[in-house]
């Protein structure tokens, strides 16, 4: 082998990685799929209509790990996106079923409340061009300038 049967890597890195030879095969392969079951915990985000937010601990249990060809076997057909929503009352009683008490549950829904109020109070307050990306200021004005066009035109 000479020097034009190696290749560099494609991202910019050291000299000092090593060139690949040409005719090396590169491949990928899967042994385990490792499983973690995290803690689900009151959340604070205020985009849930209905109910308390929750969210996802950081805090985990790891399952025994289950070799990729188990785990493709027995998996379960894919659910929809509207598969994972959760109403209100079933975030409350799998709140309940992990420890929380339905006085943090409740308290927590007051505090995304006021959030909602001051996030809707702060909008009011902004003038609505100011909240718009340059973009859509631009298509704002362009309306504008359009209909007073139509307008000017229907008047004469």
């Amino acid at each position: 082998m000479d020097e034009n049967d190696f290749v560099a890597p494609l991202c910019n890195s050291s000299a000092s990685e090593r060139m690949l030879p040409l005719t090396e095969k590169k491949s990928v392969s899967f042994a385990d799929v490792h499983i973690h079951e995290h803690f689900l915990i009151l959340g604070d985000h205020p985009s849930c209509s209905r109910g308390p937010p929750s969210t996802m601990s950081w805090e985990y249990i790891s399952l025994n790990p289950i070799s990729i060809n188990d785990f493709e076997n027995n998996q379960l057909q894919k659910r929809s996106q509207k598969e994972f929503r959760t109403t209100g009352d079933e975030r409350i009683t799998m709140l309940l079923q992990n420890g929380h008490t339905l006085s943090q549950i409740m308290r927590s829904m007051t505090l995304v409340e006021i959030n909602k109020r001051e996030r809707l109070q702060t909008m009011n307050k902004c003038s609505r061009p100011k909240l718009l990306s340059s973009a859509a200021r631009l298509i704002y004005r362009l309306k504008g300038k359009a209909q007073k066009t139509t307008r000017a035109g229907a008047a004469a």
